[in-house]
C-alpha cells in the first residue's frame, strides 16, 4: 500500500522538534501561580516569603562578587589553582574553544590529591565528547553526562531528549561558589571579536549558601551514577560578610516549578525599580500580568533581552517579541542588546535585592530544564549590577510603544508566533 504524503516526513519533523527546540508543544500551566500581595522587600520577612515559596530562605553570612565575561573565566582559573581537596563542575554547555583550553589546563595543573568531578549536560555540548571529556579524563577528572540520549542502547524517549540541564555551578572544596548563565563555549571571552564574545553574568560566594550549590551538584550527580558525595565535601561553613542569601534550585515540573515560585515571590517585592536581563525571554501570562501590575504603581521596570539571533535557535526573537505589545501598552520599557550574544539572566529589585542564575523566563524551560540561582540582599551588590545594567543599555535599541505600533503587517504577523520552538539555552 503507497504511504499517505507527509506520512514518512513526520518522524523526522519531530526529531527537528526536539533537537533544535526544547518543545514542540507550548507547555503553559491554566493556572499560575500570581502573587498579587506587596511582599518585603528585605529582611525576614522576604527570607519567610521565599521559604514559604520554594523551601530557601536567606541566611546572613555571605561574601559576593559580581563576575561579568572575561573575569567569569579568569575566576574559574583562580578557584581550580586555590582548590585543596575537590572541584566539582557542573555545565549546560562545553563547547572546544579557547575557554576549553584555559580551564583544561588549570584543570590539569590543580594541586596533588584535589578530585576533580564534571557532569555536562551532552545535549548542547557538540565536540565534548570527542575533544574535551578524554583530555579531562587524562587530567584526572571523573566526568559524566547528565542523562546521555546514547549509550549503551540509543535512548529516545520524549522525555529523556527534553529534560535538560540548565546550571551552570562551580565549588571549591565545598567553600565557595559560582554560578551564572552560560556554560564553557568558544567564544566566551570574545576571542572571534566584541561582537560575537558572550555577554554574560556570574556570582561568586562564599558563605552558607554554598551548601546549597553543593547539595544542586550532588543531586545531580547521583542521578548520573557518580554515587554519592563523601561527608568532607559538605564542611561547617562560618559566616563570612553581612551579605543574606541563599541558592534556588529548580527541577522541570509539569505544573509550577520552583523557578516560576521565585520569580513571581522577587518581583511581587519591587516598590522602586525592577530590571531584568533574561536570555530566553517569553513569559508566562502570569509573569507579564506581575510586570504590568507593577508598572501600573510606578516602579520602574526595564527589560534587557537579545536583540541578536542565535544561530542555533530558530525563532527566539520571535517569540520572545510576542509579548511586547501587551507590556510597551502598560508602561514596560524593552531594549535588545545588539553588542553580543546575551547569556545573562539576571534581576535587579529596588536597592537591595539580586538575582543571578541561568533561569530562563519561559515555559517549557520551567517546565523541563534543571535551573538555579543565588538570591541576595546586598546593597552594593544591586548598585554594581545596577551599574552594569545601565552601561548594557548604551549598546542596546529600546523598542518604543509608537513605533512598534506602526510595524509593517509581516513584522505583525512574525511577532505573534506561539513561543513553542524557542530553543533558548
Amino acid at each position: 500500500m503507497p504511504s499517505l504524503p507527509g506520512v514518512n516526513r513526520l518522524p523526522r519533523f519531530l526529531l527537528a522538534c526536539l533537537l533544535f527546540g526544547t518543545a514542540c508543544v507550548h507547555r503553559e500551566h491554566p493556572q499560575q501561580l500570581r502573587i498579587r500581595e506587596d511582599l518585603p522587600g528585605s529582611g525576614p520577612g522576604l527570607s519567610l516569603a521565599l521559604f514559604q515559596s520554594v523551601g530557601v530562605g536567606l541566611r546572613p553570612g555571605h561574601v559576593v562578587r559580581l563576575l561579568q565575561d572575561e573575569r567569569i573565566l579568569t575566576t574559574l582559573e583562580e578557584e581550580i589553582r586555590q582548590a585543596r581537596e575537590s572541584l566539582h563542575l557542573l555545565v549546560s554547555s562545553w563547547q572546544p574553544g579557547e575557554a576549553s583550553e584555559r580551564l583544561i589546563l588549570a584543570l590539569s595543573e590543580r594541586q596533588p590529591g584535589v578530585v576533580c568531578r564534571v557532569l555536562v549536560d551532552p545535549l548542547h555540548s557538540p565536540g565534548f565528547q570527542d575533544e574535551v571529556q578524554p583530555r579531562l579524563v587524562k587530567a584526572g577528572c571523573e566526568v559524566r553526562n547528565f542523562r546521555p540520549f546514547v549509550g549503551e542502547e540509543v535512548v529516545f524517549a520524549d522525555e529523556r531528549l527534553e529534560a535538560r540541564n540548565h546550571r551552570q555551578l562551580v565549588i571549591r572544596d565545598g567553600r565557595s561558589g559560582l554560578t551564572g548563565g552560560s556554560g564553557v563555549g568558544p567564544a566566551w571571552r570574545g576571542e572571534q571579536g566584541p561582537k560575537h564574545a558572550w555577554r554574560d553574568t556570574y556570582v561568586h560566594v562564599e558563605g552558607p549558601a554554598v551548601r546549597q550549590l553543593q547539595q544542586a551538584f550532588a543531586r545531580d550527580w547521583l542521578e548520573a551514577g557518580g554515587g554519592l558525595l563523601p561527608e568532607s565535601t559538605f564542611p561547617a561553613l562560618e559566616p563570612q560578610g553581612e551579605a543574606r542569601a541563599g541558592f534556588v534550585a529548580s527541577t522541570g515540573s509539569p505544573s509550577l516549578s520552583h523557578s516560576e515560585r521565585m520569580v513571581q515571590v522577587l518581583l511581587a517585592t519591587a516598590r522602586r525599580r525592577l530590571w531584568l536581563t533574561n536570555a530566553c525571554f517569553v513569559p508566562t501570562a502570569a509573569t507579564v500580568d506581575t510586570l504590568i501590575r507593577k508598572a501600573q504603581e510606578g516602579v520602574d521596570v526595564r527589560i534587557l533581552v537579545p536583540g541578536l539571533q542565535p544561530e542555533d535557535s530558530r525563532g527566539v526573537l520571535a517569540a520572545q517579541r510576542a509579548s511586547y505589545e501587551r507590556l510597551l501598552e502598560n508602561g514596560v520599557r524593552l531594549w535588545e542588546y545588539q553588542n553580543a550574544p546575551l547569556h545573562a539572566r539576571t534581576l535587579v529589585v529596588d536597592d537591595q535585592l539580586v538575582a543571578v542564575g541561568s533561569n530562563n523566563l519561559e515555559p517549557n524551560s520551567n517546565a523541563l530544564l534543571e535551573e538555579g540561582a543565588l538570591v541576595v540582599e546586598d546593597a552594593p551588590l544591586a548598585h554594581e549590577l545596577a551599574a552594569s545594567f545601565e552601561r548594557d543599555l548604551t549598546y542596546a535599541v529600546e523598542i518604543r510603544r509608537d513605533e512598534w505600533r506602526e510595524r509593517g503587517l509581516f513584522q505583525r504577523f512574525s511577532f505573534r508566533l506561539p513561543p513553542s520552538n524557542t530553543g533558548c539555552r
